[in-house]
Formats: structure tokens, C-alpha cells, sequence
């Protein structure tokens, strides 16, 4: 049981522990109508993207790299790459992976969610990076 506590001013207050930030474990996001989870261990950021160039002669799940922090990152399509039916949106969002300083991009149309708890088709990014990566 968590105590309250008189202030000098006469106001009650809860100790902090009450307050305390939940342990995240995964980012969740939708492509289509499916929905996946990855290990936050992995993620390294998310960002607006506002550009991809095209790689001339990728797979058709590379969308291309997209300029990040002064780097380029491969941006992988989903919705491509799992033949799941969606529009691209005005405004997109690119979830960055990475795994053993390679990073990897995935391309989606909402902001992503971070959670406890997995949602959805978990990747596993160690063995997606292995398999879709671009070298």
C-alpha cells in the first residue's frame, strides 16, 4: 500500500514510486490491416520521412534509402513485402532497426506505439535484417 503524505503547504502527495514509467518492451505498428511488434532492444529511432530515393535494381520491398542524421538508410515496404493492400499516406513514419551497427528502416503510415506488451505478428529482427537486408 502506498502512503500519502502532508506537504508544508497542507497538500497531499504521492510518493514517486506511484508515478513510475512502465518497463516497454515492444513498438507496435500497422501496415494495412495487420499489425506487428518489434524488440525494443532494436529500435533506434522513429522518424518523419520525407524522402526515399529509389535503389535501381532492389527487390520491390525496397523502397529505397532515405536520408537519416547524415546517413542512408534502406527502407523496407511491408505492406510490399507481406502482400498486405495499403495506400501510401501523405504523411508516413520510418521505424529505424538495428542490429550489429547495420540499421534498417520500415516504412509505415501512423506513428507507431511503444507497449509492454507484444501486438500482433512479432519480428524477429536479427533474423528479418539477415533475410531483407540490403548489402
Amino acid at each position: 500500500m502506498v502512503e500519502e503524505t502532508d506537504t508544508p503547504e497542507g497538500n497531499r502527495e504521492t510518493p514517486e514510486e506511484e508515478y513510475a514509467t512502465p518497463d516497454l518492451r515492444a513498438c507496435t505498428f500497422s501496415v494495412g490491416e495487420r499489425v506487428y511488434s518489434v524488440d525494443m532492444e532494436y529500435l533506434r529511432g522513429v522518424a518523419e520521412l520525407t524522402e526515399v530515393v529509389p535503389l535501381p535494381l532492389s527487390p520491390a520491398y525496397v523502397e529505397g534509402i532515405a536520408p537519416l542524421r547524415g546517413s542512408a538508410v534502406p527502407v523496407v515496404n511491408l505492406a510490399v513485402l507481406k502482400e498486405t493492400p495499403e495506400e501510401k499516406a501523405p504523411e508516413r513514419w520510418l521505424i529505424v532497426l538495428e542490429v550489429e551497427r547495420e540499421f534498417l528502416g520500415i516504412a509505415v503510415n501512423e506513428m507507431p506505439d511503444l507497449s509492454e506488451d507484444y501486438k500482433g505478428e512479432f519480428i524477429d529482427v536479427p533474423e528479418f535484417f539477415e533475410t531483407y537486408r540490403v548489402r
